[in-house]
């Protein structure tokens, strides 16, 4: 071999083996590449060829009534989705997805592949326009809005979600590929619109929209709603090749303290009441006073949330916490506890009402009737608007503000977090004119909600402790144990014992004979209330509107041991418009029907429950022990010129449930039926008695009396002052 031959020898092989080094290298340098530095984006595109997620339904928690009630659960259903690539011509053809040919062939009865392929040249869209054609009778959806979503270009579209039962069953029936039926929850309301909208409602993925569904969200939607599942070569799903739970998850359950029984007669006496008087709208309220748990609350108009996207919005909305109203007379209340807590004026102090008439800053301030001097009981039982504002100059401006504030007015309570709550409007006194000033102290020329009012009634009949408004109850994990429980909570002793049981005496004698709120009274269970009727302003002008009113009724029952505090309020009535006439009757009709759902017993035949005086302590508050020990005494610090020279209230409360004086005396009985007249003689006024004082009269006149009805007497023959003999007939009417 030539020398020269030995080192082209040398030379290929030295190129051959830099040539395999070389190759080698890019092995190594992609093998690096691959498993290192391209590792997690591999890995995830082989998890994403393997894996799939696969939905589990999660579950919303349900919500109850303080019954144990359902007002909102979810029901399994079926949504109807559709992989358009098994529908695209080209892939169908060409593709991967070509075997998929022979299944449209048989679903569309076409025979021979041949055919559907034939029909696929000559028209690309001929499958997506048979889908929609079969499916728009089906889904009750038009045909060329089922093809316009198929023809978007998206690889998955929802065709329809929550299918109704029937749809589900005639969808089994096409089985045409590429549909999909996937089970998902539906939200149903199993009451219809009671409770409406404090319930709210939930959207088509399941998210809370409105109300406690919004604002309870977190805790009512399930955390885990799906799980990654093997898939084989086909694309099939294989269930032992699971990575997590595959147990279905479910959201927390919410107890709420509404009484789903109190809510429907609430609702219906509501709706009675805005229906029979023409008004425009009306709402209504239900709260026990020494809780503050909501048991009832209706809107009128209202809605379905099961259908919720057929109602506008101005029936959605919660008009409870949303929209404020100048509350009339029954702000008056609150103007004369602030009075009567400061010592500024007493129950019997003497106020002159002018005749029905008073000059403030040249304008005229009238009352619906003339009266001359009243006491201060006299100007809440007549509803007096210038013995009110006469009270509210006694407070002045800066005292009445901060006792009306401690009452909440102004101020958002923050009632569940729930959206859209509104603070009412009261203006700081520096803005207050004269006429301003007057006009707050019976009423205008501020705006509360329902809510608000309801509250600050409830502190006067809970021995003036004013408590937190609140609608849940507890909140519960999927097997039923506790998570969450709510407490009655205290905000503040606005004003004492003594005061509030003045007051609610003042508020006693509205509804018995010669008050403004008669038709409110409830047979065996006396009512303590205030009648409203306010006149509306110009919307963006500072004029009332003749002819428009906002009338309402806001009271408690029993009296003397106050269970439930109500308030109803209408909108704009057309027939009629005093609130002792459209709205206390509703109020009757709530209380009549819920309290014995309460098992709360009547005084019936026990007569008029009167407290005992109750007298202040040396240290200015009322001293409350119970077995000669105090009990959990609140002191409640205020600010400077708060409260005048008295300083901050002491008070003795056992409990948030029974916040009330321990060991005070139990209220008496006294008999208000009239004095009894020796027969024969004179017929006497039998109006307002139960029958019980009527036969117990009337035994010793010897008439051949007979009794009509039930309840309490509302007529009467012989008529009153009438001479009457013994035999003489005689009939009395009663009505409950």
């Amino acid at each position: 071999m030539s020398s020269n031959s030995g080192k082209w020898m040398r030379f290929r092989y030295q190129i051959l083996s830099l040539v395999f080094t070389l190759v080698f290298a890019a092995v190594i340098y992609q093998s690096y590449h691959l498993q290192v530095l391209e590792r997690d984006q591999l890995l995830a595109k082989s998890r994403e060829e393997l894996e799939t997620s696969m939905s589990l339904g999660a579950v919303r928690g349900e919500i109850y009534d303080a019954n144990g009630e359902r007002l909102a659960a979810s029901l399994a259903v079926a949504s109807l989705s559709v992989d358009t690539t098994l529908l695209d011509a080209e892939q169908l053809l060409r593709g991967r997805h070509r075997d998929w040919l022979r299944p449209f062939c048989k679903a569309l009865g076409l025979g021979e592949v041949k055919t559907l392929e034939k029909l696929l040249r000559d028209d690309p869209d001929y499958l997506k326009k048979e889908v929609a054609a079969r499916l728009h009778p089906i889904l009750g959806l038009e045909q060329n809005e089922l093809q316009e979503k198929i023809s978007s270009g998206r690889q998955f579209i929802w065709l329809k979600r929550k299918l109704e039962p029937d749809e589900t069953a005639a969808l089994e029936d096409i089985n045409l590929p590429g549909l999909r039926l996937t089970k998902e929850y539906r939200r149903v309301y199993p009451n219809g619109s009671l409770a409406a909208h404090f319930l709210g409602f939930v959207g088509v993925d399941g998210q809370g929209l409105e109300g406690l569904e919004l604002a309870l969200d977190n805790r009512l939607q399930a955390h885990q709603d799906e799980v990654r599942v093997k898939r084989d070569r086909r694309g099939r799903k294989m269930l032992d090749k699971v990575e997590g739970d595959l147990s279905q998850a479910r959201g927390a359950s919410v107890v709420l303290t509404i009484d789903r029984r109190i809510q429907y007669i609430t609702e219906k006496a509501l709706a009675k009441a805005v229906t029979q008087h023409r008004a425009k709208s009306g709402m209504a309220l239900v709260m026990r006073p020494a809780t503050g748990a909501i048991v009832a609350s209706a809107v009128w108009p209202s809605f379905d949330p099961n259908d919720y996207e057929k109602t506008p919005n101005s029936s959605r909305r919660n008009r409870i916490l949303t929209d404020p109203f100048e509350p009339g007379s029954t702000f008056k209340v609150f103007v004369v506890a602030a009075a009567l807590e400061e010592g500024l004026v007493s129950p019997t102090t003497i106020i002159n009402a002018e005749n029905g008439a008073y000059k403030v800053a040249n304008h005229i301030v009238k009352d619906t009737h003339s009266y001359g001097d009243l006491t201060v009981s006299e100007v809440i039982k007549l509803s007096s608007n210038i013995g009110a504002l006469k009270i509210g100059t006694i407070v002045g401006n800066n005292l009445l503000y901060n006792y009306l504030t401690r009452f909440t007015f102004g101020e958002k309570t923050g009632l569940a977090h729930l959206p859209g709550e509104a603070s009412g409007l009261l203006r700081h006194p520096r803005h207050w004119r004269q006429l301003e000033a007057a006009n707050i102290a019976f009423g205008q020329g501020l705006s509360v909600t329902t809510l608000q009012m309801v509250m600050a009634m409830c502190s006067l009949a809970n021995q003036g402790v004013l408590m937190k408004p609140y609608i849940v109850e507890k909140v519960l994990d999927e097997n039923g144990a506790v998570l969450e429980q709510y407490q009655p909570q205290i905000l503040r002793q606005v004003v004492s014992p003594l005061t509030a049981r003045q007051v609610a005496a003042m508020l006693r004698m509205v509804v018995m004979k010669g008050g403004t709120g008669t038709r409110a009274e409830v047979t065996g269970y006396p009512v303590a209330g205030k009648t409203g009727t306010a006149q509306k302003v110009v919307r963006g002008n500072k004029t009332y509107t003749a002819g428009k009113y906002v009338s309402s009724f806001l009271g408690f029952a029993p009296y003397h041991d106050p269970q439930l505090c109500v308030m109803v309020v209408l909108d704009e009535p057309e027939d009629g418009y005093y609130a002792g006439t459209v709205a206390a009757p509703a109020f009757k009709e709530i209380m009549e029907n819920a309290l014995p759902l309460l098992d709360i017993p009547p005084t019936e035949g026990l007569g008029d429950p009167v407290w005992p005086i109750i007298q202040r302590n040396s240290g200015g508050a009322p001293g409350v022990v119970e077995g000669q020990q105090p009990t959990n005494f609140i002191r409640v610090r205020l600010k400077k010129n708060d409260r005048g020279a008295k300083g901050a209230i002491t008070f003795a409360s056992l409990s948030p449930e029974k916040a009330l004086t321990a060991g005070a005396p139990e209220p008496e009985f006294i008999d208000n039926a009239l004095p009894r007249l020796a027969a024969p003689g004179v017929m006497p006024d039998l109006a307002g008695l139960s029958m019980r004082q009527v036969l117990e009269i009337m035994m010793d006149y010897g008439l051949d009396l007979e009794y009509l009805g039930s309840g309490h007497v509302v007529g009467q023959k012989p008529e009153p002052g009438q001479t009457v003999a013994s035999g003489q007939p005689a009939a009395v009417i009663f009505e409950r």
